[in-house]
C-alpha cells in the first residue's frame, strides 16, 4: 500500500511540476500534506478538509484546534496549515504595497537602495507590468570583471514564466566610475535582442558607481540598442 501511495504522490508532484494550472482544490490539499503526513494517504484527508470547511478559503482562514477536529488532522499538521492561511494573508497585504518604477527618481532611489555598500558586481533585472509595476527581480552575483551577462536560454525562460511587458536593467561597477564598457553595450544589445523575440520593451539599463548612476535612456544612447 505504501508504494501505491509513493507512485501516486510522485504522480501528483509532476503534475505540480509540469501542469500546476490544473491541480484540483484536493490535490492542491494533497500536495501541501504530504511532509506533513509522510506515511498516510493524503486524499482523503484532503477531501474531508474540504467537507468541513467547504472552501480552501475556509480552510485557510480556521484555527488549528479547530483543524483538529478533522479526522486525519493533527496538531503539526493543523499548525502547518495555519501558517500557510497566515502567509496568504500577508502576501494579500503586500498586494497593496507594490512597488512602482514608472519615471527615474522611482527607479534612481529603488536602484540606489538594491546596491547600496555592494562591492561585488552584480546584475538585476526588474520585469515590470503594463502599469511599471514590478512583478520580479533576476539577480545575479560574482559576475566577470567589466561582463554583465546571462546566458540567452535562461533569460528566455524566464521571461516566458514571468511575462513582463517592460524590463529595466541594473548592474554596477563597484570599483569604477558609472560609465558602460564596450561589454556592457554587447550585453545590452543581446538583452534587446531577446527581449524582442518576447515582444517585451526594455525601458532603461543603469550602470552603478558608489557616488554615481548611468542612465543609457536618459543619457540617450538607449535608442541606438532598440
Amino acid at each position: 500500500m505504501e508504494c501505491l501511495h509513493e507512485g501516486h504522490r510522485q504522480r501528483i508532484r509532476e503534475k505540480l511540476f509540469s501542469h500546476q494550472g490544473s491541480l484540483e482544490e484536493h490535490e492542491i490539499l494533497e500536495i501541501l500534506l504530504f511532509d506533513a503526513i509522510p506515511r498516510k494517504d493524503t486524499n482523503p484527508i484532503a477531501h474531508a478538509l474540504l467537507d468541513s470547511f467547504g472552501s480552501l478559503k475556509n480552510i485557510f482562514s480556521a484555527s488549528p484546534q479547530l483543524l483538529c477536529t478533522v479526522s486525519g488532522i493533527g496538531k503539526s499538521t493543523a499548525e502547518r496549515i495555519c501558517l500557510m492561511g497566515l502567509l496568504l494573508d500577508k502576501i494579500q497585504e503586500s498586494q497593496t504595497q507594490e512597488v512602482r518604477l514608472y519615471n527615474f527618481s522611482e527607479v534612481n532611489d529603488f536602484v540606489r537602495k538594491r546596491f547600496l555598500g555592494n562591492r561585488r558586481e552584480k546584475l538585476e533585472i526588474y520585469m515590470l507590468d503594463e502599469r511599471n509595476i514590478l512583478l520580479c527581480i533576476k539577480t545575479l552575483t560574482d559576475i566577470q570583471s567589466d561582463l554583465v551577462a546571462m546566458d540567452s536560454k535562461t533569460f528566455s525562460f524566464i521571461l516566458s514564466e514571468v511575462k513582463p511587458k517592460k524590463i529595466i536593467l541594473a548592474h554596477n561597477h563597484p570599483s569604477k566610475m558609472a560609465v558602460p564598457s564596450e561589454k556592457d553595450d554587447a550585453s545590452l544589445k543581446e538583452f534587446v535582442k531577446i527581449c524582442k523575440m518576447h515582444g517585451v520593451n526594455v525601458c532603461d539599463s543603469i550602470v552603478v558607481a558608489e557616488q554615481d548612476i548611468y542612465s543609457y535612456y536618459y543619457s540617450n544612447r538607449l535608442k541606438d540598442f532598440l
